[in-house]
């Protein structure tokens, strides 16, 4: 059947009758469509199937064939990019897992600890820091400026960058590679 024997009157119907018309003459375009993106000819399949389920849900009356094109093929569109994202989201996310899960000996046979370890040798490290040197980092760390702190401990600005570089050089020289470069990117 070609569009020219299907029009929009007849779509506007909702019936069993329009609901097939539609189907037959733009499911495979749909699905070949679709396919372009996803490079799945099932995951297509199942997105077509579920713009055609919402349009017959929502029963949209539309002006005319062009309108109705233009929104069968965003919809497919758009269906097949969400599912691009969220299978990308869903590999990122079971990499970082199964990376954060490792502990191994890397090529240098030192431990690679997973983060809660990482965090753990931070923060004894912190512990290990002289009491007025400890209590400005951890400040600092919870992302107070050096006036801020000054003002709280009632010292000079200069006492707290001070005593700001000397924590960090005692970490950067205690710590390993990974532990250093999470406390960098710490707020």
């Amino acid at each position: 059947m070609s569009d020219s024997e299907i029009s929009i009157d007849i779509i506007a119907r909702w019936d069993e009758k329009s609901a097939g018309m539609l189907y037959d003459n733009f499911y495979k375009a749909l699905v070949s469509y679709s396919l372009q993106i996803t490079s799945s000819l099932s995951v297509s399949e199942d997105l077509v199937q579920e713009v055609f389920s919402r349009l017959w849900e929502k029963k949209i009356v539309f002006s005319n064939m062009l309108v109705l094109k233009t929104y069968l093929y965003n919809s497919v569109r758009n269906l097949s990019v969400s599912y691009l994202r969220h299978k990308n989201v869903e590999v990122t996310h079971s990499q970082n897992v199964a990376a954060a899960e490792e502990y191994h000996l890397d090529a240098a046979g030192e431990e690679e600890f997973f983060t809660e370890e990482v965090y753990r040798q931070l923060f004894a490290m912190i512990d290990q820091l002289p009491p007025r040197q400890r209590e400005i980092f951890l400040m600092c760390m919870e992302g107070k400026k050096n006036k801020d702190i000054a003002a709280a401990l009632e010292i000079s600005v200069e006492t707290v960058k001070t005593q700001k570089k000397r924590a960090i050089k005692y970490l950067k020289k205690n710590l390993g590679d990974k532990a250093f470069m999470l406390l960098v990117l710490l707020p």
